[in-house]
């Protein structure tokens, strides 16, 4: 009977190895909609204002340049809704604005396909962006 009770033993404590979990410094990918798979990945403005935008599948989103004088913004991201138009909701979490950061901002979510998106926000502002192809 001790010969099965050791190997069961020996197998239970190495699953709280740290081997065997995520590696450390890396997100767990959260679990994402179809529009959210769809909007991850980096995107190029074409607009004047618009900046760049990185999407994370961990939440996360980096956007650079926006703004007639571009600064730099990034925080966490989500898609209310799973048809179009749903919302986009960013986070900031830092800025090169400070009364920007802590700021929740909702954007309807028009258009997202395998090339392109685009949002509304303001009365009819749009911005839209082209996929960046690796």
């Amino acid at each position: 009977m001790s010969k099965l009770i050791i190997p069961a033993i020996a197998v239970l404590a190495g699953l709280g190895q740290p081997g065997l979990a995520a590696p450390l410094g890396k997100e767990r990918v959260k679990d994402l909609t179809s529009l959210e798979q769809k909007i991850v990945g980096v995107w190029e403005g074409q607009t004047g204002c618009a900046g760049n935008i990185h999407f994370h599948a961990d939440g996360t989103y980096e956007l650079k340049g926006y703004g007639p004088a571009p600064y730099d913004t990034a925080g966490t991201w989500t898609v209310r809704g799973d048809a179009l138009p749903a919302i986009l909701i960013l986070t900031c979490k830092t800025s090169g604005v400070a009364e920007e950061i802590g700021r929740t901002k909702e954007l309807s979510l028009t258009r997202l396909d395998g090339e392109n998106l685009a949002v509304e926000h303001g009365s009819q502002t749009v911005d839209g962006y082209a996929r960046v192809k690796k």
